[in-house]
């Protein structure tokens, strides 16, 4: 969770001054978990979610959204960069998706966040078209991209030949060690929710994803032709 997404300021003189404690407090956790050995990833809709407000005007979002990264910058100070993944999570639960924020508006704001590693939304047809940002966005040296590559919020199971498709657009334009295959979201997007896709389902997308990432597909299809 990023600094920004935590409960509300009711003791506190200023907006900035809570959600330096709150940063503070956040960055205490972020070292324990790397320090037993894990990645920490910090799940953020509030970043992407300052593009959609119709109440601010682009001066006012961009504003907001360096506060945001300064925070959440403030949070990972002196963490190695490599534990660090950052995740987008701005298309969480399944509905049309026709008022989501274009990547390509907040691409750059994100990649300024001290991560080694992005996780966005790419598998959502919504949002499926937006590798070719990267024709335009460089970049950064040390940093690699997880794009989602099968949809949470679908019930149908996505083709490990799609999903090959998929990892080489990213790959072709960022090269192939910048790119990791990912999930567009957790597939029970939040604690309290139900899952919108049968668990059944959810290992199929899985075993698909496997699949389109290792070449087993294209193994099976030989197998299945010259039987």
């Amino acid at each position: 969770m990023a600094p920004t997404g935590v409960g509300s300021n009711e003791f506190y003189r200023s907006e900035e001054e809570y959600l330096s404690a709150v940063a503070d407090a956040l960055r205490v956790e972020y070292q324990t978990i790397i320090d037993a050995g894990f990645s920490v990833q910090i799940d953020d809709p509030f970043l992407p979610d300052l593009f959609a407000d119709r109440q601010l005007d682009n001066a006012a979002i961009h504003r907001k959204a360096n506060a945001y990264i300064e925070i959440l910058n403030h949070a990972l100070r002196g963490l190695p960069q490599d534990k660090i993944r950052y995740h987008t999570c701005y298309s969480i639960n399944e509905g049309p998706r026709i008022h989501d924020v274009p990547f390509i508006e907040f691409v750059r704001f994100m990649l300024r966040i001290n991560a080694s590693d992005y996780s966005f939304e790419a598998g959502n047809v919504r949002h499926e078209h937006e590798y070719h940002l990267w024709e335009q966005v460089k970049l950064p040296e040390g940093k690699r991209l997880i794009p989602g590559v099968i949809c949470h919020t679908s019930n149908t199971v996505e083709h490990p030949e799609l999903i090959a498709e998929r990892l080489v657009r990213f790959a072709e334009r960022v090269g192939r060690d910048n790119v990791i295959a990912g999930v567009d979201c957790g597939f029970s997007s939040q604690a309290t929710y139900r899952t919108e896709v049968h668990p059944t389902v959810i290992r199929e997308k899985f075993r698909a994803l496997r699949a389109g990432v290792s070449g087993d597909h294209h193994r099976r299809f030989a197998i299945h032709q010259f039987k």
